[in-house]
């Protein structure tokens, strides 16, 4: 273990920084099943995260638990299942990233699982709930003096579109800035504290499209704030291009080996994740969390290029 870096370090300079996803679990929305914990597929989803490094993830979020609870049959996972399927990928990833820059993440709302995934070598904590699901979050955060993204979440209910917000930017804004006063009350430094407003999280499509809109506005809280923008529906359904059918373009995108076609559909987004990434970017989001790494870089780095 490499032990906690400050959240200062890791937001030092104007470069925006990706976050790459690897969901351990077998119900992920996008890449359920493709890697996972024990034998061969935990040597693959180790091999995964490396990959993501390489493609120029600074940050490998490692989850246990798929987030995506209005959809049928996904269910919360108890913290053991949780910590059977994080702790040794987080283990591996540190090995093998020794002496190399490498963040890793755990993305859980429970603070046992949190707890097991910093001893094991885990630097971040991301809590879709905001430390609203476990009381012992904000304390953990703070004994161990590691960042936390906060986001915002209202729950959704299987089959049922959420109703739409009056004021979207605001309520999540006000929310967030609740819930980091709540967390620092508990002792977490202000400048470990990372503000995510949850889009696609009990949110309906104009309502992730405004919160894209008004993101300068989570931006001027102070707070460093991340997008979790990667393959979400509401990217292709605002484009009337079909949100539930395999197939569909996968433009600049390769199929993952041994992915199904279902799951092959969902790199059809990662074309609007890199654009909806680099406008983010130049309104001053500086944490990325992507599924495809390397487009979400090649379209930061022609940016760049561009001078834009």
């Amino acid at each position: 273990m490499t032990g906690n870096r400050p959240l200062e370090v890791l937001l030092a300079g104007a470069e925006p920084i990706l976050m790459g996803v690897l969901n351990v679990t077998p119900d992920s929305f996008s890449d359920g099943g493709l890697v996972s914990a024990g034998g061969v597929q935990e040597v693959r989803a180790i091999q995964r995260g490396l990959e993501l490094q390489r493609q120029g993830a600074a940050i490998i979020d490692v989850g246990g638990e798929a987030s995506s609870f209005h959809r049928p049959g996904i269910h919360p996972i108890p913290p053991d299942e949780q910590i059977c399927r994080v702790v040794p990928i987080i283990r591996g990833l540190r090995r093998s990233a020794a002496g190399e820059r490498l963040w890793l993440s755990i993305d859980t709302r429970s603070a046992v699982v949190a707890r097991a995934a910093l001893h094991a070598g885990a630097d971040i904590i991301n809590d879709i709930s905001a430390g609203t699901q476990d009381g012992e979050m904000f304390a953990l955060a703070a004994e161990h003096r590691c960042p936390i993204i906060l986001m915002h979440h209202r729950p959704e209910a299987p089959g049922i579109m959420p109703e739409p917000y009056c004021d979207v930017v605001g309520e999540v804004r006000r929310y967030l800035l609740a819930r980091a006063v709540a967390a620092m009350a508990q002792g977490v430094k202000r400048e470990r504290i990372v503000l995510d407003p949850g889009l696609g999280f009990g949110k309906t499509v104009e309502d992730n499209w405004k919160l894209l809109g008004g993101v300068a506005e989570f931006v001027g809280t102070g707070y460093p704030v991340a997008l979790g923008a990667s393959r979400k529906r509401f990217l292709t359904a605002i484009t009337g291009e079909p949100v539930s059918t395999p197939g569909g373009p996968g433009l600049l995108v390769s199929a993952v080996p041994g992915a199904t076609a279902t799951q092959v559909h969902w790199h059809a987004r990662d074309l609007a994740t890199a654009l909806v990434t680099v406008l983010a970017a130049a309104c001053g989001v500086r944490v990325h969390r992507v599924h495809n790494v390397a487009l979400a870089a090649q379209a930061l780095a022609v940016v760049r290029a561009a001078g834009a």
